[in-house]
């Protein structure tokens, strides 16, 4: 089929990393990023720069005690090239849509996440002359 790409696999590494994110107990959480994230992990988003697992599992107990309800859901397929995964997700509240947001995640020779950096919302499309992107480097949204 012409534009059909074949569905990736979610490698274990990412399935760990969203299930320890959505993890109801606690003191599960360890477990899971144990064997999804390397020791010098770097997890950047809008909110958060860290290294290591021992600031990303303080992150992941925060929010999970914080806001029991919510959840993380994949919201596409994931894309991949050298070992770097690209996918969006969404934030859930009791099943209601809060979020939208997309990561690119580094995985190292060993299978392990080494890197996330995560995006909130949607891209903003070019659309006036007011852009901070140069005219000659720029087109105006189609959709």
């Amino acid at each position: 089929m012409a534009g059909h790409k074949k569905a990736v696999p979610m490698p274990d590494a990412l399935r760990h990393y969203w299930t320890m994110w959505n993890e109801p107990v606690l003191d599960h959480v360890r477990r899971h990023l144990d064997l999804a994230v390397s020791v010098g992990f770097v997890f950047a988003d809008p909110m958060h720069f860290h290294t290591g697992r021992d600031a990303l599992e303080e992150n992941v107990r925060t929010l999970r005690s914080n806001k029991p309800h919510y959840r993380f859901a994949i919201a596409s397929e994931l894309d991949v090239q050298n070992d770097c995964y690209r996918y969006e997700w969404h934030l859930l509240r009791k099943h209601r849509f809060l979020m939208r947001g997309f990561d690119v995640a580094h995985t190292n020779s060993d299978g392990q996440l080494a890197r996330v950096d995560g995006f909130f919302g949607d891209l903003v499309p070019i659309t006036g002359l007011d852009s901070g992107i140069p005219e000659l480097l720029r087109t105006e949204s189609r959709t």
